[in-house]
C-alpha cells in the first residue's frame, strides 16, 4: 500500500489499541442460516456471483512466458488462459468445438493445443489450426473459427476473467468499474514483479461462504488462535473499509506499536500488519511483509455444504537456495497449519449446526464490520432483502 493511504489506517489502528476497541459497524446484523445450506440459494449463488462476476484468476507470474497455460474448473466450467507468442493473455472455455472435450488438462507450456479425441488442433490464440480428414466437415472451420473466447483483464499483474462469453464475442474486460475504487491501492503492491512459490488446492465439507468468512475478523483470533497467533496479532483488533462490494481489512500485527517512535514519514503498514482484500465475490488477496497471498474459494460438488480453496502463494524473487527454500516453506506451512488445523475445522461445526435447527438465524456483532458488509453484499447481488 502507498505510504500516504497506510498512514491514516495506522493512524486508527493505534487509537484502537489505545481505548481497547476495533473498527465497528453501525449496529449487529442477523444473517439467515439458511444461506450456508439451502440448494436453492447455492443455485442463485452459482448462476449470479460466478458465472456474471468478473473472478480473480491469478497474477501474471502465473503465465510468466508465451506458451505458458494453466487450466480451471473451479468455477463450474472448463477454463483455459494461455499467454501467446505475441505476450498476451487469453481466455477461453476449455472445449474442443468438435466433440466438447477438454483441449488442455493441467498447466504447462505448449505451442498450440490439440485435443485427445480427434486432434483438433487449436493455437495459442484460440484458432482452429487443424482438422484431421478436414473434407468430412465441409464448412465447419468458417462456423466455429477457434476455441470460444472469454473475456479477460490483465491489470496491474492481477488476471480477472468472466466465466460467461460475452453477448457480442468481447474478448476485453474493464475491471476498474467492479473494483468501487479500490484500483490505486491494488495496483501500489506491484503484483506484476512477483513470483509463484506454490499453489495448494483445499476441499472442504462446509459452505464456501464459511472459508471466506475466515479472512473477515479479528474477534476470534484472541481465543480459536490463543496458542498460534496471538504472539503475531492483537486479538478483536482490525480496520476496515468497504470500496463496492468488496473490502479491506487491516489486521495488525503486535510490532506495530514500534511505529510509535518513529515519525510518520517512516511508517509502513505492509511490514506491521496483514491486510486482506475481500475481493468480490470469492477472493481473499492479502498482502504481508515479504509476500502476498490469493485465496480463491468456490462451492463444490453442486452441494453448498461442500467447497474449495485454491491457495497460491508468491514471492518477490524466484529462489535462489535452500534456505530461502526454507523460509518460503515455513511460512507457507504456517499459514496452512493454522486455517487448515484451527479455522477450518471449527467451519465444519458451524455448517453442522446450520442444519440442526438450533436457530434460522447468526449475530454478527458491530466489532465484525468486514463481516456483515460482505454478506449484505452478497444479498444485494442476489436481489434479497438486507
Amino acid at each position: 500500500m502507498d505510504r500516504a493511504l497506510g498512514v491514516p489506517v495506522i493512524r486508527r489502528i493505534l487509537g484502537y489499541i489505545d481505548s481497547g476497541s476495533t473498527a465497528m459497524a453501525e449496529r449487529p446484523w442477523k444473517n439467515d442460516v439458511s444461506v450456508y445450506h439451502s440448494p436453492d440459494h447455492l443455485t442463485a449463488e452459482t448462476d449470479l456471483l460466478f458465472r456474471r462476476h468478473p473472478l480473480l484468476m491469478g497474477l501474471s507470474g502465473d503465465w510468466p512466458k508465451p506458451g505458458d497455460w494453466r487450466t480451471d474448473d473451479l468455477t463450474g466450467v472448463p477454463i483455459l488462459i494461455a499467454r501467446g507468442n505475441d505476450g498476451i493473455l487469453r481466455a477461453f472455455l476449455n472445449v474442443c468445438r468438435h466433440r466438447g472435450a477438454k483441449v488442455a488438462q493441467g498447466c504447462g507450456h505448449a505451442s498450440v493445443f490439440s485435443c485427445p479425441y480427434h486432434a483438433w488442433t487449436y493455437g495459442l490464440d484460440g484458432r482452429l489450426r487443424g482438422i484431421p480428414d478436414e473434407r468430412a466437415f465441409e464448412g465447419v472451420r468458417a462456423e466455429r473459427p477457434g476455441l470460444t473466447a472469454l473475456p479477460l483483464v490483465e491489470w496491474n499483474g492481477l488476471v480477472w476473467v468472466m466465466p460467461t462469453p460475452a453477448a457480442d464475442g468481447a474478448t476485453r474486460l474493464d475491471i476498474e468499474p467492479w473494483l468501487g475504487g479500490l484500483g490505486p491501492e491494488l495496483a501500489s503492491y506491484g503484483a506484476q514483479e512477483y513470483h509463484l512459490y506454490e499453489k495448494r488446492l483445499v476441499p472442504e465439507t462446509m459452505n464456501w461462504k464459511l472459508l471466506v468468512d475466515t479472512f473477515l475478523e479479528s474477534y476470534h483470533i484472541g481465543f480459536l488462535h490463543k496458542d498460534s497467533l496471538t504472539s503475531i496479532l492483537f486479538g478483536n483488533v482490525a480496520d476496515f473499509e468497504a470500496f463496492g462490494p468488496n473490502g479491506r481489512i487491516v489486521f495488525p500485527r503486535r510490532k506495530i506499536e514500534r511505529l510509535r517512535g518513529q515519525p510518520e514519514s517512516e511508517w509502513d503498514l505492509m511490514w506491521n500488519s496483514a491486510t486482506v482484500y475481500c475481493l468480490f465475490p470469492n477472493t481473499l488477496f492479502v498482502t504481508q511483509g515479504d509476500h502476498l497471498e490469493i485465496h480463491r474459494v468456490f462451492p463444490a460438488e453442486g452441494r453448498p455444504d461442500r467447497a474449495v480453496m485454491e491457495t497460491s502463494f508468491y514471492i518477490p524473487k524466484p529462489i535462489a537456495n535452500p534456505e530461502e527454500e526454507r523460509h518460503w516453506k515455513a511460512n507457507l506451512d504456517l499459514l496452512m497449519q493454522v486455517v487448515l488445523g484451527e479455522d477450518f475445522p471449527a467451519g465444519r461445526t458451524m455448517q453442522i449446526g446450520f442444519t440442526s435447527g438450533a436457530q434460522d438465524h447468526t449475530v454478527l456483532g458491530r466489532n465484525e464490520p468486514a463481516m456483515i458488509h460482505y454478506h449484505q453484499s452478497l444479498r444485494r447481488a442476489l436481489g434479497l432483502h438486507v
